[in-house]
């Protein structure tokens, strides 16, 4: 294939105002067509946007032959749906998070993508983002000695800029609740680390109607290594990290977003309390993970496609089936 990659969207969400300035940023991509339901927001958002086509409907979209792939920024229960679809299509796919409603109907975006052999990812852009490699640089060179615990936090204020009647995440047939929105960036944080999926966890929710207003986990690893978060939608802005070792720690308190493009940074703790800042390359992460998701597809590089991706989702249903039962989850 040739670059730049040519790519598609599949409806006008709010996370799409982020997606298309990083499409039209990135060196290897392009961005050609919206697809709508509603011709007027089409409209609206393809001269905001600067996208040169509008396509009345997500099929005809697919059916392109100038289209190489699409983001899916729809609601978690159509994202099977369309994932699925998009492969079949031959499209390559980013998909918003969390992948699905649960692990088997992530499972099956998996498949239909390796069957189809398109690549295919979650859109969680903070892998993506320079720190992230840094941190990971850290954590090979074992500086921090054996990591024996990964504690984090993410929690959003929804209620002043969202509309609870029309919002997917208050709804549990759609896959709302915080877990799903913003625990999924903790328990992934905390695999993306150990590397591994935890052989326990544990759950517990504060409900609101059908969904999670918060929610709190504990993770244990086969090595004796634990992780645990917090999560919630009642609580101020907080998107912090810590990783612990024998012999020193990190602290991240933005890792899912700088708090600043031009000021990311992360903290190194020794045995001793003595702090270095370690001050990371000014990046825009949605660019970043734009330019690396179609170099994988100029590369050919579709192997192990989506793996962090569906172990999250495997640990995200074991706690929430935790929650609901009270009792420690082993069977996942």
């Amino acid at each position: 294939m040739q670059s730049p990659v040519r790519w598609g969207i599949l409806g006008t969400a709010r996370i799409t105002r982020r997606i298309a300035p990083a499409i039209h940023s990135a060196s290897s991509a392009k961005l050609i067509a919206i697809a709508s339901r509603s011709a007027g927001k089409a409209q609206v958002w393809a001269e905001k946007y600067e996208c040169p086509q509008i396509v009345e409907s997500y099929e005809q979209l697919l059916e392109r032959e100038d289209i190489d792939a699409v983001y899916i920024p729809l609601p978690p229960h159509l994202h099977a749906e369309w994932t699925i679809k998009a492969a079949q299509a031959g499209k390559h796919v980013l998909c918003e998070k969390p992948l699905a409603l649960n692990t088997h109907e992530a499972a099956s975006m998996v498949n239909a993508c390796q069957q189809a052999g398109v690549c295919f990812e979650e859109n969680v852009m903070w892998y993506h983002h320079p720190r992230a490699a840094q941190i990971r640089d850290i954590l090979n060179q074992g500086r921090l000695g054996e990591i024996r615990r990964v504690t984090s936090a993410f929690s959003f204020p929804w209620h002043s800029t969202v509309d609870p009647t029309e919002e997917y995440r208050f709804k549990q047939e759609q896959g709302g609740g915080s877990l799903m929105d913003l625990g999924w960036y903790c328990v992934g944080a905390s695999l993306w680390t150990m590397g591994i999926l935890p052989e326990e966890v544990f759950g517990r929710e504060v409900p609101d109607g059908t969904v999670d207003e918060s929610f709190s986990g504990w993770m244990r690893f086969a090595n004796g290594a634990e992780a645990a978060f917090d999560c919630s939608r009642n609580l101020t802005s907080r998107r912090w990290i810590e990783i612990a070792g024998t012999e020193g720690s990190i602290v991240c308190d933005d890792f899912t977003r700088p708090w600043q493009e031009e000021k990311a940074r992360f903290w190194i703790h020794d045995a001793q309390g003595n702090a270095e800042v370690v001050n990371c390359e000014p990046a825009n992460q949605e660019t970043c993970l734009i330019e690396n998701f179609s170099q994988r597809i100029l590369t050919g590089q579709i192997e192990n496609q989506q793996s962090l991706g569906l172990k999250t989702q495997q640990v995200v249903d074991a706690l929430r089936k935790s929650a609901k039962s009270n009792h420690i989850e082993r069977d996942f």
